[in-house]
């Protein structure tokens, strides 16, 4: 630890509840996460409370140093690292601090599996559900906008804020949800709030037609801010803008989120393939049909699942190159069974675009079928060898349309370079997870 290090340490731990630590071991476990960068930060802090956020950032934007928001460290584009101060809220802040009919409200360091496992019990969820949610913060959830699997009936993150508690970069703590640009013009006693809102209306105003021009067509994706939709009908919608900036524009200390009724029934089929860009053609088809989710998977995963369970080997056969899983949710089970059928019949037995289906219905069933989506990473990092898959290209989204152009290509591409690579990926809205 060198000096700066040791009056930082200093500093904060007279102003703040929570941990600080700047020792050179303790630092080097926060200069990673699960992408390819290191980046060794000065300082480490782990704050008990939105006061402690703000008195850190207060003092951080004093002597201009960078602070970095950090839930679980499981994004893969290097998120939650930098040379500057690393807020863990994963230590702490992680309370459900309140249950509502249709809404709860978390701390960003609430595990997205926790979570839901608390809100089974109103017979709820929260619908978006990203890969690692055993151990995902839902901080990191609004940070990068996270959808999943089941972004085909709930979409992302986006959509399911209400309103967040978040630390600007001076230190000033403000609430902030759908806002009426008029009233708070008028009625607003928060200064810092009034002007932030009248403020960035009047630039979205200004720039309305390079943003319309500009903005991203594609229905989900992870560059830039989501401008498109913040001010509309005299209100601001600065949860929708604040959602997916990844603790750029400012940090998260409370999240107030809609929660969905939990599906009554669940039917799932996986769909055998010989060619991936057979699969990505079927898949356009099982959107139209209603499904809840459609994931691809490819023979690498098919692969791995087959060796770590003698179940997936009975049941996935070995001519597959991909695979289609897909769920249908509904209210009985007769609408359920019947519409998984549809898909199957449709695409098996009509189009004969694959060769073969196995369908399941219940619940102890179709969560381990799903398993076979929720283990595709753990399973990579389980290869003999040395050789590991990176996650250098993430969040690739092309559209639906374009899939099995896309496959092909990549396909080729990968063959000219002597490249393998793993795929795995959301089929029916075009997000690809791509690791060679």
């Amino acid at each position: 630890m060198d000096q700066e290090q040791e009056r930082i340490q200093e500093d904060l731990r007279g102003l703040i509840a929570g941990e600080v630590r700047c020792d050179d071991v303790f630092v080097q476990l926060y200069a990673s996460d699960a992408s390819i960068y290191q980046i060794k930060p000065l300082g480490v802090v782990a704050p008990r409370s939105s006061a402690d956020v703000a008195a850190c950032v207060q003092y951080a934007a004093e002597n201009h140093i960078p602070v970095h928001a950090r839930g679980a460290g499981t994004g893969l584009a290097g998120e939650s690292i930098g040379p500057g101060l690393v807020i863990d809220f994963s230590r702490h802040m992680r309370r459900i601090l309140e249950v509502g009919t249709d809404t709860v409200r978390v701390q960003p360091g609430v595990v997205y599996e926790r979570l839901n496992a608390s809100l089974r019990a109103f017979g709820r969820q929260f619908g978006p559900d990203p890969a690692m949610a055993s151990v995902t913060t839902m901080g990191g959830v609004v940070g990068v906008d996270a959808a999943g699997s089941h972004w085909l009936k709930y979409g992302s993150a986006r959509g399911h804020v209400r309103s967040m508690q978040i630390v600007l970069a001076d230190g000033h703590v403000l609430e902030l949800g759908r806002e009426s640009i008029d009233q708070i013009a008028i009625h607003e006693s928060d200064v810092r709030k009034r002007d932030l809102v009248t403020q960035l209306a009047e630039l979205l105003r200004r720039n309305a037609e390079l943003i319309a021009t500009h903005q991203p067509r594609c229905r989900q994706y992870r560059s830039g801010y989501h401008l498109a939709g913040v001010l509309s009908d005299g209100q601001l919608d600065l949860p929708r803008l604040l959602v997916g900036s990844e603790g750029t524009l400012a940090l998260t200390t409370a999240i107030t989120l809609a929660t969905q009724p939990l599906p009554m029934h669940r039917g799932v089929a996986l769909l055998f393939f010989e060619r991936s860009e057979d699969a990505a053609r079927a898949a356009l088809e099982i959107v139209s049909l209603g499904a809840s989710a459609c994931d691809i998977i490819d023979r690498r995963h098919l692969s791995l699942a087959r060796e770590t369970d003698g179940r997936y080997e009975a049941m996935i056969p070995s001519t597959a190159e991909t695979l289609l899983l897909v769920e249908y949710e509904a209210d009985s089970p007769i609408e359920c069974h019947d519409r998984v059928e549809t898909i199957v019949n449709r695409i098996w037995h009509e189009r004969r675009s694959a060769f073969g289906a196995r369908q399941a219905y219940d619940p102890e069933d179709v969560d381990f079928l799903w398993k076979l989506a929720r283990k595709v990473v753990p399973t990579l990092y389980r290869l003999k060898g040395s050789t590991r898959p990176l996650p250098f290209v993430e969040d690739m989204i092309v559209p639906p349309e374009s899939l099995p152009g896309f496959l092909v290509e990549l396909q080729n591409i990968l063959k000219r370079l002597q490249v393998t690579a793993s795929l795995f990926g959301h089929a029916g809205h075009g997000q690809l997870h791509l690791r060679p």
